[in-house]
């Protein structure tokens, strides 16, 4: 193998290194993280600057810097304290993942079947406000309100979501009926 062949694969394998870190950096650090703001002591969404993780984790550890944050302009420039805990806990703090805790193994407040764990590209579960009985999905809900908004309000399935939204939006055009002697259960 020629000194240039024998360069180009060791340069292909290098960047090929550096892919697999930055793509694991990216899996890792992705989506709205919900944290305490040691600041003020209230939650806070934090999105990860992960392009500046992936450049600095091929020289050893990632450098985390805050991309956005529900406190921002207000609190621009803070010191950014809030990073330890995604650091402690990279999963932990991810919205999608509270949801999925919180959703797992409860039932519909309307229909009474389990609820599916959210997903990427299925229709989401929601929340209905008991008194008012407004639905809406979870990843509608603020991430820095998803705390508040899993201790007050109670789960709903996908189906049961879609179709109280469409309820609350087109009042005037849904019809309740009673459903016909032998006929399987809604949904």
């Amino acid at each position: 193998m020629p000194l240039q062949g024998f360069v180009l694969l060791l340069l292909g394998i290098v960047l090929a290194v550096y892919a697999g870190i930055a793509l694991a950096i990216w899996v890792r650090l992705r989506g709205t993280r919900v944290v305490t703001c040691p600041e003020t002591q209230t939650l806070a969404a934090v999105k990860v600057d992960i392009g500046h993780a992936a450049a600095t984790a091929v020289r050893e550890k990632a450098d985390l810097k805050v991309a956005a944050c529900s406190r921002w302009p207000g609190r621009l420039g803070c010191d950014e304290l809030c990073l330890a805990q995604i650091a402690a806990s990279p999963g932990g703090t991810r919205a999608r993942t509270m949801a999925r805790r919180f959703f797992e193994g409860k039932r519909c407040a309307i229909c009474q079947r389990l609820i599916d764990p959210p997903g990427a590209t299925t229709l989401q579960p929601g929340l209905m406000n008991p008194v008012s009985h407004e639905a809406m999905t979870w990843d509608d809900v603020p991430a820095q309100n998803l705390p508040d908004a899993f201790a007050t309000r109670r789960p709903i399935c996908s189906n049961c979501t879609l179709a109280e939204s469409f309820r609350q939006r087109f009042y005037d055009r849904v019809t309740d009926r009673a459903p016909r002697p032998g006929s399987p259960p809604p949904h």
